[in-house]
């Protein structure tokens, strides 16, 4: 699977079902860790899949793509999901564990509104034309 298919066949159908049932944080949850990997296989992409790359260069690579397109707030908020607490600076961390999942009132990680970032990512990546 490609940077476009990866976009095409999980991301977007994930968004849209998200948007279909906002109420349903599992659903935004997975949009925003699929959209946040989206990155990494753009970074593979545009390298043509080498066989050969490594983890560290892999990560340098994703990270680029990510800042060339503005999807930090993205990762920060991804990141923080998947791994409940991230240390973002040396005396702040953001945790996912404020989150209650039947109250869209209290979806945010460190002031991030975890559904403005879902769709500011996902509008960012759907005007990619590397994911059409």
């Amino acid at each position: 699977m490609d940077a476009r298919e990866h976009f095409q066949y999980v991301v977007v159908p994930n968004y849209n079902e998200f948007v279909q049932s906002q109420s349903e944080f599992r659903l935004l949850a997975s949009t925003i860790i699929s959209m946040n990997t989206v990155a990494e296989y753009l970074g593979l992409d545009r390298r043509g899949y080498p066989s050969d790359i490594s983890r560290d260069q892999r990560r340098r690579e994703a990270q680029e793509v990510r800042d060339d397109i503005s999807l930090a707030d993205l990762q920060v908020c991804a990141d923080a999901l998947k791994h409940v607490r991230i240390n973002q600076a040396k005396d702040v961390t953001l945790s996912s564990t404020g989150i209650d999942t039947n109250d869209p009132a209290t979806w945010k990680i460190g002031g991030h509104d975890l559904v403005k970032v879902a769709r500011h990512a996902f509008a960012t990546l759907n005007s990619l034309p590397e994911l059409k």
